[in-house]
């Protein structure tokens, strides 16, 4: 079980950028409260005792909600309430003090693209760079004011084409890290998502599961005589065969050199079993075209249907466990895993 644990459980695309934009958003709202109580005490000490304790309500709310989140997802409400009270705060600086009130305007115009993911940021930054601009061009000499709004609206401008190309860069960089490179299927990185997604399919709807596990017998002996080259055409030929019979919502993932995994959503056993034959019949009983040679290759497969209170880890045991007894066998066969009640009652 470990073993199978630790080959897929590395973490996904998904779940690092999750965590990195969690630890962002926590260390711009630290960063934030803070700033506002070291503000607090300048305001204090320059007399304006009423603006101080305003700052100093808000630097002590947001430091101490940076510590209540830290390492989790900050509310949404939270992240609006820290860009408003800013927001206000520096209006408030303008007003009071011109130019010099400007300057918080800036960093706070930055942050939204961070503390708000996407399109959110970008409108969330063009509200602010309308707030910001009036409220110069109304409390200061008018050449200074939309000299000031022209800047912001660069700045938010060149925000909004920077996160606009960041998200589409992270699409692609997605796409790379959850894709196999030669086959062109999902790797290993997708696998824990899907199986927890259907495990948790089947606890809310009693929808059923199955996976299967295959992997082509004797691919090593394969390799040694035609050369690596010619075996990753022969890989790519079996991916495309497993697509061919699948169906849309099913999934097939590369997950070892020679080594496949099929997760087939509201299926029963039986069912999968069909489409297990299916499979090793169509890589079986058809040769492959290498560029130097034709060749045939079997397939071992081990099917297993999700049983209640498995984890997603049992589950893929049990489908390894039927492969390696299909490949006991004799491989090129399809061995069905039995289930984890059978396998109890078995005597000692």
């Amino acid at each position: 079980m470990a073993q199978t644990q630790k080959k897929f459980m590395n973490s996904s695309a998904d779940d690092l950028l999750r965590a990195f934009k969690i630890k962002v958003t926590g260390n711009i709202i630290w960063a934030g409260g803070i700033t506002e109580l070291i503000l607090s005490v300048a305001q204090f000490l320059l007399g304006n005792t009423g603006q101080a304790v305003a700052i100093l309500c808000a630097g002590v709310f947001f430091t101490g909600a940076a510590w209540f989140y830290q390492g989790r997802r900050v509310p949404i409400l939270v992240r609006v309430m820290f860009i408003g009270l800013l927001t206000i705060i520096s209006v408030i600086s303008i007003y009071k003090n011109g130019t010099i009130g400007v300057y918080w305007t800036y960093p706070l115009l930055v942050a939204c693209f961070f503390v708000f993911s996407g399109f959110l940021g970008i409108i969330a930054a063009a509200l602010l760079t309308l707030i910001f601009g009036i409220t110069a061009i109304y409390a200061m000499p008018l050449d200074d004011g939309w000299r000031i709004a022209t800047t912001l609206a660069i700045i938010c401008a060149l925000g909004s084409v920077f996160v606009v190309l960041l998200s589409e860069l992270q699409k692609l960089l997605r796409k790379l890290v959850v894709t196999d490179t030669l086959t062109g299927l999902h790797n290993r990185h997708l696998v824990t998502g899907v199986l927890e997604d259907a495990i948790y399919r089947f606890r809310r709807y009693q929808r059923p599961a199955t996976i299967m596990m295959a992997d082509l017998d004797h691919f090593k002996q394969l390799n040694d005589t035609h050369g690596h080259l010619f075996g990753d055409q022969i890989l790519k030929q079996v991916a495309e065969r497993l697509q061919s019979v699948l169906r849309r919502n099913d999934q097939v993932f590369r997950v070892g050199g020679e080594e496949f995994l099929v997760v087939l959503p509201e299926t029963g056993n039986a069912e999968a079993q069909v489409v297990a034959e299916k499979l090793r019949s169509l890589v079986s009983e058809h040769s492959f075209n290498g560029k130097d040679a034709n060749v045939d290759v079997t397939l071992s497969l081990g099917v297993a249907q999700y049983a209640e209170n498995q984890t997603w880890v049992e589950w893929l045991n049990a489908a390894d466990s039927a492969l390696m007894e299909a490949k006991r066998k004799g491989r090129n066969q399809v061995q069905v895993a039995e289930a984890p009640a059978e396998r109890t009652a078995e005597p000692a």
